[in-house]
């Protein structure tokens, strides 16, 4: 279960390797109107005719009873305090990683690196996505995946406690992203597992999807009081103190469920 999301997570990454150059190129050649005709027509012309290709001949399969989500276990898992410290690390995850994307080319502008470089870094996240994914890949069968899961988040906040105290410093820049590109890529796999792990794995699609509408408004509400925080005085100071925090909360709350569970399973 686990090395199957880790497979089709894999070369998810490489999105941003290709599509910020290419977005970057488009807006300096056409504008941004007849760029965002050209995104568009990517997903009708390549993406759509793929699905319906691929998709149309999948086999059909029916889930279960007992997991529908129709059953009393569903309410009894939603309200256990494990599921609850789950739903909390990935809300407060997912403000971290979705805060950061849309300020990504500002916080390096503000830290001093060059335009090139500015471009080219962020581009370079999809890369290390990957990296991270494949180093999960590799050794995850050495390692022990409930002490994974721990760590994995800590990468995160490292990048963003690296980013803050190396002020105007590009080296510090390029530490920053480095961390945050290999975590955001395995934090993937920790969030796409975990409620099958410490929860429910035949419960686990209805247990995700009762976190789709906080997930969904900490990814819209974090970009947002992220640039609220920004001031002329203090750059983003404040924003990266602020998702710091919220990292910090995050890794609590993760640590805490495990020990739920393991007291449960025990």
């Amino acid at each position: 279960f686990r090395r199957a999301i880790i497979t089709l997570t894999f070369l998810g990454g490489l999105a941003s390797t290709v599509f910020i150059p290419l977005i970057a190129w488009l807006f300096q050649t056409w504008g941004w109107r007849e760029s965002l005709w050209v995104l568009a027509a990517l997903q009708w012309l390549i993406c759509l005719p793929i699905h319906a290709l691929v998709l149309r001949h999948a086999p059909v399969t029916h889930a279960p009873a007992t997991a529908r989500g129709d059953t009393p276990d569903l309410q009894r898992h939603l309200r256990s305090p494990t599921f609850l410290l789950l739903g909390t690390f990935m809300v407060l995850i997912m403000s971290v990683t979705s805060a950061l994307p849309a300020h990504m080319v500002s916080l390096l502008r503000e830290s001093g690196m060059n335009e090139a470089w500015v471009i080219t870094v962020p581009a370079s996240i999809g890369v290390l996505q990957v990296v991270g994914r494949l180093l999960l890949y590799c050794f995850e069968a050495r390692l022990d995946v409930h002490q994974a899961n721990r760590w994995i988040p800590c990468l995160i906040v490292l990048g963003l406690v690296v980013l803050l105290l190396g002020g105007h410093d590009p080296l510090w820049a390029l530490v920053f992203v480095a961390c945050y590109g290999m975590g955001n890529g395995m934090i993937t796999i920790v969030k796409g597992t975990a409620i099958a792990m410490y929860v429910s794995r035949p419960l686990n699609a209805s247990l995700n999807g009762a976190l789709g509408v906080p997930m969904a408004l900490a990814r819209a509400t974090a970009p947002w009081l992220m640039g609220v925080l920004w001031s002329a005085e203090v750059g983003y100071r404040w924003g990266l103190g602020l998702m710091t925090a919220l990292g910090l909360l995050a890794i609590s709350a993760l640590w805490w469920a495990q020990s739920h569970a393991r007291r449960f399973t025990n």
